[in-house]
């Protein structure tokens, strides 16, 4: 996922704010529910389904699933 999201960060204009977000968020442990989700990170949002992260959105792109906060 990370390799993904960093190959973005230029052409998507994905801030490093955001990106220490995400960060910190992973290493929190989060637990995704069972479906489709996303987690919006001001910048970009991951979108995935289940515990796998799927892909990353553009700011202000329409995601599907449960908001994770």
């Amino acid at each position: 996922m990370w390799k993904h999201i960093l190959a973005r960060v230029e052409d998507r204009q994905i801030s490093l704010d955001d990106l220490h977000r995400l960060q910190f968020w992973v290493r929190t442990g989060p637990v995704a529910p069972d479906g489709d989700w996303y987690k919006d990170f001001g910048s970009f949002i991951v979108c995935g389904s289940g515990e796998l992260p799927k892909t990353v959105l553009a700011k202000g792109m329409v995601s599907l699933g449960a908001r994770l906060d």
